[in-house]
């Protein structure tokens, strides 16, 4: 069944290209003879034949073609003149034309789908210079050769001038596809860099759980021996053993989660380093999808005064992702000149990081638990459910923990928030040059 469906789609696509070239041939002019046409159906003809023909045998195209040709012609010269007589004589020749552009480009051109932009052009050069001298010849064979000389010349231009508006389509469409594809594979790369900027903050905050949960089942194993020495019954002192081998298959199921997790995000990305600026880039354009996704207007500012490469883009963009997204949700459903700022400086051997917003601003009562893990003032009015509030937490903990850094917050209710962050520079930059020595 898969092949009859290709066979027929393959007759149809041999129809429409014949059909669309001859009707297309019929705007012409006349040279050198009433016979010979110069018409646009042959900068149509391999447009079709690279574009929707890539799959199909060029032979074939350009022999369905050339019939196609000849009928219409045929038709047109019946209409007009109430008679057939004469037809083959004047059109067979531009069938011929056809007929041999399409052998010639089939043997110049074996593989549609890998020829380079330089042969291409040779390719379509040659096919209409050497077709067109076929069709003069043959239009000329009862007065002989000796004109055909005179006309090389000018069949060469014409071969030229088509072929290069041909290929100038061609190239044109294969750079714009080209684009396509380079814009998509953008954005796969932003979309798979957050994802695994998501996933190794999981992993962070998850490795840190294992150490609690180490703690836990250190615990319950001391109360077991505790308890061993009384005189309590045996099904308590075996309740606080069987908590602390419970524990430890936690433990184990975390450790074997985190493990398969990191091995899938080293499998899909292997991207070691960044330079800062790329990073803002990649945050700002997401931004600026989420902000359009939600209907809402703020304008972002972010300044890279000190570009430096990094291997910590993970975790930079975790903080910056937070801060940013924290400011939007504050700001949410706002005035129209709304503003987040992100600016970056080097001073003194530290890396200084200011992200700031003209929202509502973080009020005195809250100001002070804002880094505390647990705590959110967001609510989700939909499901009633209230955010977990390691955000921030966790942007303080890879800053001071990691990097060695601070964070402060200065906000002023009604007016807006800065939060200022300072990393020593040798935490989280470091020199191109010395890296590929």
């Amino acid at each position: 069944m898969k092949s009859l469906f290709k066979e027929k789609t393959e007759k149809y696509i041999i129809l429409f290209i014949s059909f669309a070239v001859a009707v297309s041939s019929q705007l012409y002019i006349n040279a050198f003879a009433d016979s010979f046409r110069i018409s646009i159906a042959v900068i149509l003809l391999p447009l079709l034949i690279m574009f929707i023909g890539e799959d199909t045998s060029t032979v074939k195209i350009c022999f369905s073609t050339a019939v196609m040709v000849f009928a219409v012609r045929a038709t047109i010269h019946f209409i007009y003149s109430g008679s057939y007589r004469g037809t083959l004589q004047l059109y067979y020749p531009n069938a011929v034309f056809y007929i041999a552009y399409g052998l010639i480009f089939a043997i110049l051109c074996q593989n549609k789908h890998t020829i380079s932009y330089s042969r291409l052009y040779t390719v379509l050069l040659t096919s209409d210079f050497l077709a067109n001298i076929c069709e003069i010849c043959i239009t000329h064979s009862h007065t002989g050769f000796g004109k055909i000389s005179g006309i090389i010349l000018t069949l060469a231009a014409v071969a030229l001038v088509r072929s290069t508006v041909a290929w100038c389509i061609l190239a044109a469409e294969r750079q714009y596809t080209a684009l396509l594809k380079r814009e998509e594979h953008e954005k796969r790369y932003q979309r798979l860099f957050l994802m695994t900027t998501g996933l190794k903050n999981e992993i962070y905050f998850m490795k840190k759980n294992s150490e609690e949960i180490e703690r836990v089942m250190g615990t319950a194993y001391k109360l077991y021996e505790n308890l061993s020495d009384t005189n309590l019954a045996p099904e308590i002192k075996n309740m606080s053993l069987a908590l602390a081998k419970d524990v430890h298959e936690i433990k184990k199921d975390y450790i074997r989660i985190i493990k398969g997790i990191e091995n899938e995000i080293s499998e899909d990305y292997d991207e070691k380093q960044m330079k800062f600026s790329d990073l803002l880039r990649i945050l700002k354009d997401t931004t600026y999808q989420l902000l359009e996704s939600k209907n809402i207007t703020i304008n972002l500012v972010f300044r890279c005064s000190d570009d430096f490469a990094t291997h910590e883009h993970y975790e930079l963009m975790n903080i910056f992702k937070n801060l940013v997204t924290n400011a939007i949700e504050a700001i949410e459903g706002g005035e129209k000149g709304d503003t987040i700022t992100l600016e970056q400086a080097l001073v003194e051997g530290e890396f200084i990081f200011v992200v700031k917003d003209n929202g509502p601003g973080i009020s005195k009562r809250h100001l002070p638990n804002i880094f505390k893990m647990g705590y959110s003032t967001k609510f989700d009015y939909v499901t009633g459910n209230i955010y977990r509030g390691v955000g921030l937490c966790g942007v303080k903990a890879t800053i001071e923990e990691q990097f060695g850094g601070s964070i402060e917050v200065d906000s002023v209710f009604g007016e807006g928030t800065q939060f200022t962050i300072k990393i020593p520079s040798e935490a989280i930059s470091f020199s191109e040059e010395n890296n590929k020595l």
